[in-house]
């Protein structure tokens, strides 16, 4: 039932008094004058009629009541007159409509909410209030909810605060509860203990100094007068650090805006000050770059009492595109005692004050402000519910196809060795398609197992570097040293004949330069073999530590045997190579006459440089230096342009033959030796096979919370596919 007003009029000497009953259990008497003060309140049960009103006030018509010493005033209900234009913040008709409008829907949003469907990514129409510092956003808050907030200078609000509000039948029902880090569900004992609580816990999250943190606190308060709302309280816009605080503020907080209006399901409530300008306030640029047409963004003008003047043609022209239309609002301030008494004031302000009194009364309020937010926020909540059916949806089939992917518990020695052999059989294609066959279909954007391309870079850089080592014919001091050669073995042949011994000198020395080379090449190898195989079991092995574990370190084992038998092998080719000297290959004597005919065509031409072509090195000669004509010198030279010759197929030779073995040997442990060891040492021992396929304690948790997951968007998913139905 409405809530009647009364006219009490005082003797005829005093001052004409007007009864306002503003909340259910308080009736509040104000003088009718324009700009006078609360007299005085009393707590009294909502009364039908007049003789409720008397008998609950213990007096008859004909009874003195005293107000205080000052005003004596002798109570006279008359019919009600002079009502105000504004209707009277009446709580029980606005948590009425309020219940009856989107309670239902709320009520499945906050199961969603309560289930940890926002960390699936599924986005929950929120309301987020924006403002630039100091411009009245907790106030806001404070007005809709009825509680009081933490107040200051600079930022008071240090982290976001969601506020979910929640109305209930009876005080019974009422109760604030607070979440934040790690502390869930702290009960708090009354509205008085609010403010402290949020404090203490802003100090834990963000510390006691002025730093900001992007870590929410949720305070959820339901009480009987409270609108459904769920509101985000967000640090106000600063762009000049005071002391304490960092000097990217303006950046920490402008992303942390971004990150709650974002999403299309937000409304974004932006908190403009009177006395400004509107368009030059930050929060209004902010929210234009994400609602552009400002279809999401509802103002809420503050502290119209302070800047009345013009107020009227600002929220009426509309300069900056707010969709949502505007709402000028009186907040609470130090001088009102409570938040009732400062809804009486704005009453007052804006049905008495010349410049506000013209604004349409559909734009001024909290109580307004409370029921367009619900409309606003109940059409949102409508309209996004087939959105978040699709999110929560998607959602469920990417958690569905993660589970796909994690193994199974096994229960039964029977699934061990089922298991087991699986996976065996999946490592063997998997090894074999990478090392044997070159197929990188399984692994398509891991370069680092793409093991046939890796192996062809070292060995082209194997043959590059074996060509760039040994004799050079550029360089003089070699063929000087060649001729010492030649004299310290006069005697040991004809005078015609070059000396066998400088030969074998000489290839030595070749085989010598690349050894190490040779040697290197089996290590780099080697070791990224071991690499690929120890990624692969670790990829088919990741469920089964202890199986990963005995694989790697078998494979590492029989990797070292066979790269030990490699580098022997390597040995004897380079010692074959000390030892004989030999070939057929004809390039041999097509190299030497190259290499003659260009110098003798360089000679005949009078060109001073020439380039040569030896091996895969090309060589700059410069004829005056490295060929003279006659002596021992001109021998010296031709035993070099033979060395040069045949270090090439030499070269050629081990950069062939030398990949050619390692490549065999890897494949033959991998694909084969690697496999038959890893079978008989698994089933050497059927009670260790149960011990090797225990599962890792992390897949067993991922496992778990996977089907956590997926029972709680399958119930979401019913809860909205329900509610999108009726």
């Amino acid at each position: 039932m409405p809530v009647p007003f009364w006219n009490c009029k005082a003797s005829p000497q005093k001052r004409q008094l007007t009864v306002i009953v503003l909340e259910r259990r308080s009736l509040f008497f104000t003088t009718s004058d324009r700009g006078s003060l609360l007299l005085i309140r009393w707590a009294i049960i909502q009364f039908p009629s007049k003789s409720d009103l008397y008998k609950t006030l213990n007096m008859s018509k004909q009874s003195e009541l005293t107000m205080n010493d000052s005003i004596n005033n002798m109570l006279v209900v008359s019919s009600v007159s002079n009502v105000n234009p504004i209707k009277s913040y009446d709580p029980e008709a606005l948590r009425n409509s309020f219940h009856s409008e989107i309670r239902p829907i709320l009520d499945v949003l906050d199961k969603l909410r309560t289930q940890g469907i926002t960390e699936e990514n599924v986005n929950i129409p929120t309301i987020v209030v924006v403002g630039d510092q100091s411009s009245g956003k907790s106030s806001v808050l404070e007005s809709l909810a009825g509680i009081t907030l933490p107040r200051g200078q600079g930022i008071a609000t240090r982290v976001p605060l969601i506020l979910r509000l929640q109305s209930c039948l009876s005080e019974q029902d009422s109760k604030i509860l607070m979440e934040y880090g790690s502390v869930k569900e702290m009960r708090i004992n009354s509205e008085d203990d609010i403010e402290a609580a949020i404090n203490a816990a802003t100090d834990d999250l963000a510390g006691s100094n002025k730093n900001i943190r992007d870590t929410p606190i949720l305070l959820h308060i339901r009480k009987p007068d409270a609108p459904d709302l769920t509101m985000v309280d967000l640090p106000g816009i600063t762009r000049v650090p005071v002391h304490g605080q960092p000097e990217n503020i303006y950046e920490q907080v402008r992303d942390m805006i971004m990150h709650y209006i974002k999403p299309e399901e937000s409304i974004i409530l932006n908190v403009l000050p009177a006395e400004v300008d509107f368009s030059t306030c930050e929060s209004i640029r902010l929210s234009q770059t994400v609602d552009k047409k400002g279809v999401r963004t509802l103002a809420v003008v503050t502290k119209v009492d302070k800047a009345p003047e013009g107020l009227f043609e600002k929220v009426t022209s509309d300069a900056v595109s707010i969709g949502l239309g505007y709402v000028c609002v009186r907040n609470r301030t130090p001088a009102d005692d409570s938040i009732a008494v400062a809804r009486c004031r704005e009453l007052e302000l804006f049905n008495d004050h010349p410049d506000l009194r013209n604004i349409d009364r559909s734009m001024v309020g909290i109580p307004t402000l409370g029921r367009r937010l619900v409309k606003i926020q109940s059409d949102m909540v409508r309209g996004c519910l087939p959105r978040i059916r699709d999110q929560i949806h998607e959602a469920l089939q990417k958690r569905r196809q993660e589970m796909s992917n994690v193994p199974r518990s096994i229960d039964s020695v029977n699934e061990a060795v089922a298991v087991f052999l699986r996976l065996q059989n999946e490592m063997l294609n998997m090894l074999t398609q990478v090392v044997r066959d070159g197929d990188f279909s399984l692994v398509p954007d891991d370069c680092t197992l793409h093991y046939t391309a890796r192996l062809h870079e070292e060995f082209t850089k194997f043959a590059e570097d074996l060509g760039k080592s040994g004799l050079r014919l550029s360089q003089p001091s070699q063929t000087d040293e060649i001729r010492q050669m030649f004299s310290e073995h006069q005697g040991v042949a004809l005078p015609d004949f070059l000396p066998h011994t400088v030969l074998h000198q000489l290839v030595k020395k070749q085989i010598d330069s690349i050894t190490q080379t040779c040697i290197f090449l089996v290590d780099r190898v080697f070791k990224y073999a071991a690499e690929v195989v120890l990624h692969v079991q670790s990829l088919i092995f990741e469920a089964y530590p202890h199986l990963r574990d005995r694989h790697h370190k078998l494979a590492i084992q029989v990797l070292n045997e066979t790269k030990t038998t490699t580098v022997e092998f390597v040995e004897r080719m380079l010692a074959k190579e000390r030892t004989v000297i030999f070939t057929t290959n004809a390039s041999y004597l097509d190299t030497i006459a190259k290499i003659n005919s260009a110098v003798e065509t360089a000679r005949r031409s009078n060109q001073a440089y020439i380039e040569l072509d030896v091996g895969r090195i090309r060589e700059g000669l410069i004829l005056n230096e490295a060929v003279p004509a006659t002596g021992w010198y001109r021998e010296a030279w031709e035993m070099k342009v033979r060395i040069a010759a045949y270090s090439k197929i030499m070269h050629e030779r081990l950069a062939d033959e030398i990949p050619l073995e390692i490549r065999n040997a890897l494949q033959r442990t991998i694909v084969n030796r690697l496999q038959e060891l890893t079978m008989m040492q698994a089933f050497s021992s059927p009670e260790e096979l149960g011990t090797l396929m225990q599962q890792d304690s992390k897949i067993i948790c991922r496992r778990v919370r996977l089907q956590q997951c997926i029972d709680t968007l399958e119930k979401s998913l019913m809860l909205v596919s329900g509610m999108i139905a009726a």
